[in-house]
């Protein structure tokens, strides 16, 4: 059956909407990955000179929420002015996404697969988990969150809302791995510092390309096996940053100890540098099919109503102008004509019947 879809169906104003970035998304982004960076760099010459600030139980615990708090806090600043809307599920993606992660992923890997009794065998092993079990049910739960509580409705409204969105619920997942790794821990150590810091990034990544992969395939044309490479890539760059960790570990009697978090954080600026520029590039072309619609519209509107009325006012003024007045009416004093000739042949009458009453008698 043909579609009856015209130019005049789509609204030029809503691809523009679309088409709308979010720069406090992206400065709140760039502003957390080269903070906690520093952060981890500083931390790290801190506790050399200073190991009694940061002990276990509350020392862990703000290391381990404080990237996600961080990225949190720069985002709601940033967007402090408008769209509490934005702000408001941003915040309930990031608690949802680290309380879905405690009740369904964590208890698979535990009791299920027992990863951390078979994981520790070997760093081979630990990557070849990770790329198979680790990273895919984590970004099995990101996508669900997103697609199930997001996307079906009017929340996301631009483009760009896709990583907003997928940036959220991948960093509240990392909060609450952090927690769970290095709040019982009874020695901590800047390694746990960075660790916490490295799976910051490594989730925000994951989200954020989950996010913009569901963005894209709802706003642009995608063929149907988009989302599942999309999602394999997504899962490969999670593995990557966990290679990048254990890499930094191995060669840690001759790299400095923050590599690893500093590789992590040069990975995650390269990657959310091309998805603007992926976002960028959907945006300008979401402009020009606006205009090149609202030329169309232009072309294929029937003539204005207005303009034939304005038309045929100025006919008929022309037209008024080219006959000759009407006569003036008459007087009220002054009887009509026809009026005069009733009355004088009534009057010839009444005569001409008294004149013959006359010659009869």
């Amino acid at each position: 059956m043909a579609s009856d879809i015209s130019v005049f169906d789509i609204q030029p104003d809503a691809l523009r909407r679309v088409a709308r970035n979010r720069r406090s998304f992206w400065i709140a982004t760039v502003l957390f990955v080269v903070l906690v960076a520093a952060a981890g760099v500083l931390g790290t010459r801190a506790w050399w000179r200073w190991p009694e600030v940061f002990e276990p139980g509350w020392g862990g615990l703000m290391v381990a929420i404080g990237p996600g708090l961080l990225w949190l806090l720069l985002f709601l600043l940033l967007q402090i002015k408008n769209d509490e809307g934005t702000r408001r599920v941003t915040t309930l993606l990031w608690l949802i996404a680290a309380v879905l992660y405690v009740v369904t992923v964590q208890p698979l890997l535990v009791r299920v697969f027992q990863i951390t009794t078979w994981s520790v065998l070997g760093w081979w092993v630990e990557l070849l988990a990770n790329f198979l079990i680790v990273a895919p049910l984590e970004a099995l739960l990101i996508y669900l969150i997103l697609r199930l509580g997001v996307f079906p409705g009017e929340t996301i409204q631009r483009l760009a809302d896709g990583p907003l969105f997928g940036v959220a619920t991948g960093l509240g997942v990392a909060t609450m791995v952090s927690l769970i790794a290095i709040w019982p821990v009874s020695q901590f150590t800047p390694d746990h510092g960075m660790a916490a810091g490295a799976w910051a990034l490594s989730y925000a990544t994951l989200g954020g390309w989950l996010g913009y992969a569901l963005a894209r395939a709802r706003y642009a044309r995608a063929p149907g096996y988009y989302l599942p490479i999309m999602f394999l890539i997504a899962v490969s760059l999670h593995t990557l940053f966990d290679a990048l960790g254990h890499l930094s570990n191995a060669l840690a009697f001759i790299l400095p100890p923050d590599t690893g978090l500093l590789a992590a954080a040069g990975l995650a600026l390269l990657n959310f540098a091309l998805m603007a520029w992926r976002i960028h590039r959907h945006n300008q072309a979401f402009i020009r099919m606006a205009a090149h619609i609202e030329i169309a519209q232009e072309r294929e509107r029937p003539p204005s109503l207005l303009a034939d009325v304005v038309d045929m006012a100025q006919a008929g003024v022309l037209a008024a102008s080219q006959t000759p007045p009407p006569p003036p009416p008459p007087s009220p004093t002054q009887p009509p004509a026809h009026d005069e000739d009733e009355l004088a042949s009534l009057k010839r009458s009444w005569e001409a019947l008294i004149a013959e009453q006359e010659k009869g008698s």
